[in-house]
């Protein structure tokens, strides 16, 4: 990490998202978490908030505000409610969005 040039990518209210290109390494800070993961890793993370956020409004328990993430690390439980889950997904969408769109506009020299 001490070799890292990590970069502010997104912020909102839930958290921050800091990006190196170099390693290719995200640091992912959710509300009182933070994790580190490759890009690919990361992917994988935002389709597992996506999934739970569908299957939340399909499956709505009016009982419990909590959401519990599931996500494909066997040691890993987070539970959010409702609000802190969106904004986590709208959080990584634009973080991959500006990746996205650095790629496209990327001038080499």
């Amino acid at each position: 990490m001490s070799n890292c040039n990590y970069k502010m990518l997104s912020s909102n209210k839930i958290g921050n998202i800091l990006y190196c290109e170099d390693c290719d390494e995200m640091m992912i800070g959710i509300g009182t978490f933070i994790l580190k993961f490759k890009e690919e890793q990361s992917k994988i993370f935002l389709k597992a908030l996506k999934s739970t956020a569908q299957e939340y409004h399909e499956k709505r328990n009016y009982e419990c505000d909590k959401v519990f993430l599931k996500t494909p690390v066997n040691n890993l439980m987070i539970a959010l409610n409702m609000k802190e889950l969106t904004q986590s997904i709208e959080l990584l969408d634009l973080a991959f969005l500006k990746i996205e769109i650095d790629k496209l506009i990327t001038v080499k020299a």
